[in-house]
């Protein structure tokens, strides 16, 4: 994860980095199966515990977040840019606020409360 700092055109401090989801739900609403040219029809070999079956947590991403996103935050909002910009970590002081008036404003959560 890219981490990076800046000011905005208003002197507010700004901080940068690169969200990629590690345990998303990889599943859509796409049915993705579809009819087999030659189905199986031989006894089952596989044996033990169905491995599709999972206690991990997953998440489902509104579409477009599954291959991550970019989140600015100041002290006073958070925003997210989709998808992730090649080279955002070198990029310039400048080229970073414009990423940031691009992004999307999201709620910031109050941690204290939590």
């Amino acid at each position: 994860m890219g981490y990076r700092t800046f000011v905005d055109r208003d002197g507010s401090y700004w901080q940068a980095w690169d969200s990629q989801p590690t345990r998303v739900e990889r599943r859509t609403m796409v049915d993705r199966r579809k009819p087999r040219l030659f189905p199986w029809r031989e006894t089952e070999r596989r044996s033990g515990h169905d491995r599709r079956i999972t206690n991990q947590r997953r998440i489902t991403l509104a579409e477009g977040y599954g291959s991550g996103w970019l989140t600015f935050e100041s002290l006073t909002e958070k925003r997210r840019l989709l998808p992730i910009p090649s080279q955002w970590e070198t990029m310039s002081q400048g080229e970073l606020r414009a990423l940031c008036e691009k992004a999307k404003r999201i709620a910031k959560v109050d941690e204290s409360a939590a």
